[in-house]
Order: C-alpha cells, then sequence, then structure tokens
C-alpha cells in the first residue's frame, strides 16, 4: 500500500479504477503477467458495489447513495470526474427501517412528527438536535452509554432526512425498543458483514477452479449451502427442493413418477454434450420447452429443475445455455459435499476481492484507497492519456479499466446515449432474530415469476414479473452475531419507477413476520418471543441454540479449498438404498423418509456392513418444507431492513437512434460491465478474463502462484 497521495512513479502498464470484484482479478492476471499495475479506488473499503460492510458503515454507505444525482453539473465539466454523483445516479429508492415490537404493549412510544413541525423553519441542524434532545429527555433514564446515545442521533437524524421522505416517514415516532435495538446493531457493527451484492461460487464453477489453481483460494475459507428451496403458489409453501441423486430418492415433495424423470434428465444433462441428438432441434428454443417435450417434465419437476438444480430462474435463457447451467451445477456436487454452491466468510465479495488484491501487491502492484480523481485526459485522436488525481498529479498508462462512475461526464454521457433497454436489481437486506428455514440456517430460496401478487387487494392485479431471489446467511458465514440471521432479497426489475420495498415484500411476508404488517406471517405469541434488544444471558443462549442445532454451525464446519471430498462410497450406499426405496414404493407405497445429511469434511463414511444403520440415522435430520401459513418453529421477526435500487442498464443492440453520431470512447480505455443479479460470479470471472487476453495475448491467465514459505521462489 502506499503511504503519501503522490507517486515517484508516474507512468504504468495499466492503472484501474475501483476494486470492484472484476477490476481485482484483472489487476492480480496483469500483475502476475509482469505489467506494471497501479489501482485506485475513491471508497475507503475494497469490493465497489459487491462491497461488505459492518452495520455502522452500512448505514454509512446508504446515507450516501440517498443523495439525489444533480446532472447539471456534467455539461459545464466534460472530462471532470464526480464519483460521487455516478454513484448516487446508479442507486434509488433508498429505505431504512427499524421494526418496533408491536407484542409489547409496555413499550413507551414518543411523537417526533410534532416536534419537527415546530421546527420547521430551523435549519437542518438545529431539527436534529431538537429531536436527540427531545428524545433524550424521553428516555433519560433507559441508558447512558455512548452507543445508546449514538443510536439516538441515528434516529434524530432519520426522522430529519432531506433525501427521503420515506425514510423520514418510517421514524415519525421511536420507541424505546427500537432505541435499544439500534443499539445493540451498533454495539454489534463489527460482527455483521452486509453483502452490496450477495453471491455464492459453484463447487467446480470457472471462479473456484481460478482459485484453485492460482493458489488464490489460500487465502479464503467457506461454508456450504445447506439447502436450497422454492415456493410453491398452489400450495402458499417454501418447498426443499430435491437438488442432487441423493435428494431425489428422499424427496417428499416429488412421486415416484417425477423422481423417475428428474433422476432420467440429470443422468442426461452430465454427458449432454455427447448427446447432441437429443436436444440438437432445441437449440436455440427456451429451456423449459426443452425438457417438458424431450422428458415430459411435470410443472413441479420443471420448478426443481429451473428454479433449484443450479439455474436460478432464467425464464429466457436458450436449451444450450440451460444445460450448460445444470452440467456446471451437477459437476459441482459431491466435491466438497453434497452440494454445488460455497459461501465465502466474512462478506463474499470484499473478501474475493481481498484476496485477488494481496496477489497484485505481491506482484508489484500499487494501490492507494480512499484516493481522489479529478478528471480525464483524451488526445485529439480519441486516446484516452492520463487521470488527474486529487493533488494534481498527472497519472499515465497505456490502458486504462475502470467502471461506469469512475467515467467522466461526457464519457458517461455516452454510455447513457447508447442505452436503449433499461435494467435494475431491487435489494433488501433483512436482519432477522431466527432462522427462516427452521434447522436450516445458510439456504437460498427463489419465488418463481407469476407466483407472487405484489399488490394484495387492489385492481388490477400486479405479479412478480421476475424470479426473486433470497440468500439467507447466519452466524457461521461472519456474516453476524450467533442470534441473528441475515437475508438477502433481491430481483431484477424492468423499470425505475416501482420500488424495491414494492417489488420484494411479498416474498418476504412468506418468511418472516413484518411488524405492522398483517399480510406477512403471524407474530410469536408474547411468551415465546424474544425482545429485539436481547439481554446478555438471553444472547448467550441462541447463541448456543444455533450453534448446536442440525444443519447448524456445529453440523457445517468451514472449509478451505483443499478439502476435498471423496464421496463415491457414500454415494454407492445412497444409491443402493434408492434401489431398495423404490422397490418398497412400487410394491406397498412406503412413505418416504427425510433427506439424509451429507458428512462434513472431516467425517469418515460408512463401510458397506454399516449401510443401513448410517443411512437411517442420516434420513432423520431435516424437513421436506416450510409452510408459509404454519410452522413447528417460532416465526422469525424482522428487526431491520435496507432496501435499494441498483442500475445495471447497458448499452447492447440496438442503439437508439442518433447515437451511432457520437464519439466512441477510447480503444484503450475499457469499462465494465455493471454486476448482475446472478447468483453466482462467472459472468465477472470470464469477463476478466477476455480483458485480460485481449491486453495480454498468449499470457496465461493467473498462473499457479509460489508458495510463500518457498524463499527462492522471490514471493
Amino acid at each position: 500500500m502506499a503511504d503519501t497521495d503522490s507517486l515517484d512513479t508516474t507512468v504504468f502498464d495499466a492503472i484501474i479504477l475501483g476494486t470492484g470484484f472484476t477490476q481485482t482479478i484483472v489487476a492480480a492476471a496483469l500483475a502476475r503477467a509482469g505489467k506494471t499495475v497501479l489501482h485506485l479506488d475513491e471508497n475507503d473499503y475494497y469490493g465497489g458495489e459487491s462491497g461488505a460492510f459492518g452495520f455502522r458503515d452500512l448505514l454509512t454507505w446508504a446515507d450516501k447513495v440517498a443523495l439525489n444525482a444533480d446532472d447539471s453539473s456534467s455539461k459545464d465539466h466534460p472530462d471532470k470526474i464526480e464519483f460521487d454523483r455516478l454513484v448516487a445516479k446508479a442507486y434509488s429508492h433508498v429505505e431504512i427501517q427499524l421494526y418496533r415490537d408491536n407484542t409489547n404493549t409496555k413499550d413507551k412510544v414518543i411523537d417526533l412528527a410534532s416536534v419537527l413541525d415546530s421546527q420547521k423553519n430551523k435549519s437542518t441542524e438545529e431539527q436534529i438536535k431538537a429531536m436527540e434532545d427531545h428524545i433524550t429527555a424521553a428516555y433519560s433514564s433507559a441508558d447512558s452509554t455512548k452507543e445508546f446515545k449514538e443510536a439516538i442521533s441515528t434516529l434524530a437524524l432519520w426522522a430529519t432526512n432531506q433525501q427521503s421522505a420515506t425514510i423520514t416517514a418510517n421514524f415519525k415516532s421511536v420507541s424505546l425498543a427500537q432505541i435499544q435495538s439500534l443499539t445493540e446493531f451498533i454495539k454489534n457493527t463489527r460482527k455483521y458483514n452486509f453483502d452490496l451484492s450477495p453471491k455464492l461460487l459453484y463447487s467446480r464453477g470457472p471462479l473456484t477452479n481460478l482459485l484453485i489453481s492460482s493458489g488464490i483460494g489460500k487465502y479464503l475459507e467457506f461454508k456450504l449451502l445447506e439447502r436450497t428451496a422454492v415456493y410453491e403458489a398452489l400450495t402458499d409453501k417454501v418447498e426443499m427442493m430435491p437438488t442432487s441423486k441423493e435428494d431425489v430418492f428422499v424427496s417428499k415433495a416429488l412421486s415416484l413418477k417425477e423422481k423417475r424423470l428428474l433422476m432420467k434428465f440429470l443422468q442426461f444433462a452430465v454427458d449432454y454434450e455427447n448427446q447432441k441428438e437429443v436436444w440438437r432441434d432445441y437449440r436455440d428454443a427456451p429451456f423449459t420447452q426443452f425438457v417438458q417435450s424431450v422428458y415430459g417434465l411435470t410443472n413441479k419437476v420443471l420448478t426443481a429443475v429451473v428454479y433449484a438444480i443450479g439455474f436460478d430462474g432464467n425464464d429466457e435463457a436458450t436449451t444450450t445455455d440451460g444445460l450448460k447451467s445444470v452440467k456446471v451445477y451437477l459437476q459441482s456436487l459431491g466435491r466438497y459435499g453434497n452440494s454445488a454452491y460455497l459461501c465465502p466468510l466474512y462478506g463474499v465479495g470484499s473478501e474475493l476481492a481481498q484476496a485477488f488484491c494481496r496477489v497484485s501487491a505481491v506482484y508489484g502492484g500499487i494501490y492507494m484507497l480512499q484516493h481522489g480523481l479529478d478528471k480525464h485526459n483524451v488526445d485529439e485522436a480519441n486516446k484516452w492519456r492520463s487521470v488527474v488525481d486529487h493533488t494534481g498529479q498527472t497519472l499515465q498508462a497505456s490502458q486504462l479499466i475502470c467502471t461506469r462512475e469512475y467515467l467522466s461526464n461526457n464519457m458517461d454521457a455516452y454510455i447513457e446515449a447508447r442505452t436503449l433497454n433499461r435494467s435494475y436489481v431491487s435489494h433488501c437486506i433483512l436482519v432477522t432474530d431466527r432462522s427462516a428455514f427452521g434447522d436450516t440456517t445458510l439456504c437460498k430460496t427463489l419465488f418463481p415469476m407469476g407466483s407472487l401478487v405484489l399488490n394484495p387487494g387492489e385492481t388490477p392485479v400486479r405479479k412478480n414479473e421476475h424470479t426473486i431471489s433470497v440468500l439467507q446467511m447466519c452466524s457461521g458465514t461472519m456474516s453476524c452475531p450467533n442470534d441473528r440471521f441475515v437475508l438477502y432479497i433481491w430481483a431484477e426489475s424492468d423499470t425505475p419507477n416501482d420500488t424495491a420495498k414494492e417489488e420484494l415484500t411479498a416474498a418476504i411476508r412468506k418468511l418472516v413476520h413484518i411488524p405492522g404488517d398483517a399480510l406477512s406471517l403471524k407474530a410469536p405469541t408474547s411468551s415465546n418471543s424474544t425482545s429485539q434488544a436481547p439481554t446478555s444471558t438471553n444472547t448467550k443462549a441462541a447463541a448456543a441454540t444455533t450453534a448446536g442445532a442440525p444443519g447448524g454451525m456445529e453440523d457445517q464446519p468451514r472449509m478451505s479449498l483443499d478439502q476435498e471430498l471423496d464421496m463415491e462410497q457414500v454415494r454407492q450406499e445412497i444409491l443402493q438404498a434408492e434401489k431398495k426405496l423404490f422397490e418398497e414404493n412400487e410394491a406397498n407405497s412406503t412413505p418416504v423418509p427425510s433427506r439424509p445429511s451429507t458428512p462434513g469434511p472431516s467425517s469418515p463414511t460408512s463401510s458397506s456392513g454399516s449401510t443401513n444403520k448410517s443411512l437411517s440415522k442420516m434420513f432423520q435430520k431435516s424437513k421436506s418444507s416450510v409452510s408459509s401459513s404454519t410452522s413447528a418453529t417460532v416465526v422469525p421477526r424482522a428487526l431491520f431492513s435496507l432496501f435499494y435500487k441498483r442500475t445495471t442498464s447497458w448499452p447492447r443492440v440496438p442503439y437508439p437512434n442518433g447515437s451511432e453520431k457520437l464519439t466512441p470512447l477510447p480503444d484503450n480505455l475499457t469499462v465494465l460491465k455493471p454486476m448482475t443479479h446472478s447468483l453466482d460470479f462467472e459472468a465477472a470471472t470470464e469477463e476478466a478474463r477476455a480483458v485480460f487476453e485481449r491486453l495480454c495475448p498468449g499470457a496465461e491467465f493467473l498462473p499457479p502462484t509460489p508458495d510463500p514459505e518457498d524463499h527462492s521462489s522471490g514471493y
């Protein structure tokens, strides 16, 4: 890391702006290939739009992007880089909510709207001060810690928020429980790692293979995704889906005939490239059309294939794309256990970004965070020459790689003019007091397109036009404290007008209780509920419960990428049991048992002599579904949420009429695409590889790094 704002060397092979996921891979690859790299970021954190934050930093980030983008200055300063303006422009509909426990009738609530109204002619600072004094006076005997005082200041700021009328409306009144809850969040700020763009890795996907082959994976730890669920509109239930051969034969969600159809398709998909005669005529047809026409899959089996088996509900995908995706998923099963997905610890995006940055730095890359940039210099031949930083220093390179927020105003205007089809992603970060899936703590869930009513009771009825994804994180991923869970909810969107809250709330209602929302799950009874600000005693109890829960922290240990499992013996046991199970079902319709759990990386496989005993124990651990109306566990309660909408718009043919006359971007300037709504990192990984191969033709993309303990390597 550079210690000062000024650099002794100002000429490089490549300058990379922003430490987003794709930029960091390119930086590592270029430095590893011997190129001189300068990597700058105006933020004070790694990851860019894939960053991860503690609680305090998340609020700081939300305040920043809640500012309305002002386009007025762009015309007067065409070469200027207005980073904060372009970042704010990429986000909209930011809304913070700290939920009140409506079951606590003794909770003291105070009105803030009247205070704000009495101060309406005062400055913002005076309004905030008056609000703080009013709250402090009402709860003067409650707490005197600095975190409690910070919570009061934060609530006063939200109540007078000038950037978001919605945030202000949410805090027209506050309760003591809300202040205590916010105080606990602030105290535990470092125990949270909130992801802006939550994603997972395929166990045998391009990114995981790259992490292993390059040696970068040794910097990281992972946990396996436990289960995959899909919402069934007809039954109004969130069903755990069979996502492997082992799952298929123990699933209660599928009939015997449906299991056979799914098993037959999975066997084909593993080797589909050598059976082109089966799918050649459907190459460019919708994937759903192929699997229904050729394999006769029922709607329930189709749901398992499209929404659960690594495909994540891309309803517009072709058969070629679909088969490729399903094969990657099936190949990933068994590498580290009975799951295809890995989840990095400590925040997905920023942790991966920092791992690649370490490699770049080892091979000479220079890093400067929180480094302001002023403008770009482009010559008369439309060739990018240099960037000028906030100190006035001119930094030159043969190539510039960046994302859109680092462009000058006229460069950004070019991309804006070329973008015809707009796309967005609605996000929600939700903290709950319990798992939304019973004993399952690390789980992905999908709500198929058209399965939810977004505006119940209104006419005309609106349903979700895109699949809504949910990823639940637990304390085992180092995303939150032991007594909390983080749910990430997101969905693609075609309009900038609908808020993220409008597009995602219908899915949240099916999973948790939202205080004050009569359409969400029913609140826990007062005898079973815990306060939003737990005492140290019940915090420890909750932590112990979470740690010892089936499928929780103890059953799902951390792992590194060198802990591959040999699952063949376990598979043979299960397949033998499967055959016997099918025979019994055909003979007397014996009920199908629950899904077996998979032993952890350190667990020995059973010997053939103990097959029935080991499997009988394995079959008793998990549930096949989580009902949206009833559940064996206490309903989780929403404690905190942050909604926001992010633009992913990008120029693609056809372009708007007249845009072809605009001056194109310089050839030696590479602008990386925004992060997509996909659950995995594959698109970003492949984009990074393509950029490197264009800039360094013939060079190896991130070869293995030498062992740091081998001093002769010069590492």
